[in-house]
């Protein structure tokens, strides 16, 4: 059974976000004797770390024999940690996951942060379905800037705007004002901000 991972290195040499195709491509050349049990499906740049995302055709990326996959990943940067993505949900209240989404994007964990909301968002309806909508939209925004696509980056956002009318001033304990205040900067200044979403 293919299983998926999640495995952080440090970007101690700054890498940018516009060079992640070229640096995908040296980690698929550094990894090919291993492209048949281990995969790099793709590759997200934070200012902090490169997640990488990997399938596997192993119960583990740690069993002795793929030792050699790690290693040969550790040119790019040192590993801070490994995650395996599982199908399970945890049992967290709307106010948990909204806490841990949040958690995440402040980290630069987009990704992870649009997977965690996109639980809540199914359940979800009216107005608060769309206005969760809107910071899954965000999210994914910011995973396109951390691949480089900067046009894709403000065209999400600007969607992500359309989910934001009639916005009130907190949800989930989220100021929003202050979250699309921060949009409506970036668009207005045509520039890429990261920013952090505040609970109240």
């Amino acid at each position: 059974m293919r299983k998926r991972y999640l495995v952080y290195l440090s970007n101690k040499t700054k890498c940018k976000p516009e060079n992640s195709k070229d640096i995908l491509q040296e980690l698929r050349q550094i990894t090919e004797p291993y492209s048949n049990t281990e995969e790099i499906r793709d590759i997200r740049i934070s200012r902090y770390f490169l997640e990488l995302d990997i399938g596997s055709y192993q119960n583990t990326i740690f069993l002795s024999n793929h030792e050699i996959f790690l290693v040969s990943i550790r040119r790019i940067g040192e590993i801070l940690f490994i995650e395996e993505l599982t199908e399970e949900s945890k049992n967290w209240s709307t106010e948990e996951t909204i806490s841990s989404a949040i958690f995440l994007f402040n980290m630069e964990r987009f990704w992870r942060s649009h997977e965690v909301l996109e639980k809540i968002w199914k359940e979800a309806s009216g107005c608060t379905k769309r206005l969760l909508n809107g910071i899954i939209l965000v999210d994914a925004a910011y995973v396109h800037l951390q691949k480089g696509e900067l046009d894709i980056y403000f065209s999400i956002l600007r969607r992500s705007m359309e989910k934001f009318r009639e916005t009130p001033k907190v949800l989930f304990n989220i100021d929003m004002r202050l979250l699309v205040g921060s949009i409506e900067n970036i668009l207005s200044e045509k520039k890429a901000i990261y920013f952090k979403i505040f609970l109240l």
